[in-house]
């Protein structure tokens, strides 16, 4: 296994149990049986050793997700498996990292439910782009703030949050896009 990746695995390991600011680099090249010299030739600090982990972290299934109350629940699905490592990392300056990662997933599952509506065939990549952007983005920052503040995450509680949503709401953007491109041409 790569030196990288090992780093990587030794980091989601050791912040199951600890915050990310008690992991130091002499620890996780203890760790990893190397020294501190290899941690700084593969990475600048922590924090970037922490992206590589979100980079090449999946969660599984979400390819075959279809429609948000799928994906929601295979997100949460990956947080009760992992729950120590996000909340650690939730509750750190790596914050950020997980909120990418969890944008980038929405972005990509709203992107393949939009291909799959006929309507979407009929309006430009950039306008699918601007629908499904709004829907990562809402979703993405409402789960993330969901995990960092509430005390009893639950499935049926985190779904709650998005009752107001399904995926009848992106087929009547997309409608609503046609017509308001149809009126601007009249």
């Amino acid at each position: 296994m790569k030196t990288e990746y090992r780093f990587a695995e030794a980091l989601k390991s050791m912040m199951s149990e600890l915050p990310l600011e008690e992991v130091s680099v002499a620890a996780l090249t203890r760790r990893c049986k190397v020294n501190r010299q290899t941690f700084y030739y593969h990475f600048h600090d922590i924090y970037d050793l922490l992206a590589l982990v979100f980079l090449n972290e999946a969660i599984p299934d979400i390819d075959k997700t279809r429609n948000s109350e799928e994906m929601v629940t295979a997100i949460y699905n990956y947080y009760v498996k992992n729950k120590n490592f996000i909340d650690n990392t939730i509750n750190s300056a790596g914050k950020d990292l997980f909120k990418e990662f969890i944008y980038n997933i929405c972005y990509r599952s709203f992107m393949r439910f939009i291909n799959n509506i006929f309507e979407s065939k009929k309006i430009t990549l950039n306008e699918k782009k601007s629908i499904v952007r709004f829907r990562a983005f809402a979703y993405s920052s409402s789960i993330v703030y969901y995990f960092s503040t509430h005390k009893n995450i639950s499935l049926s509680n985190i779904l709650a949050c998005f009752c107001f949503q399904n995926d009848e709401n992106m087929r009547q953007e997309i409608k609503d896009l046609l017509d308001y491109r149809w009126r601007m041409k009249s």
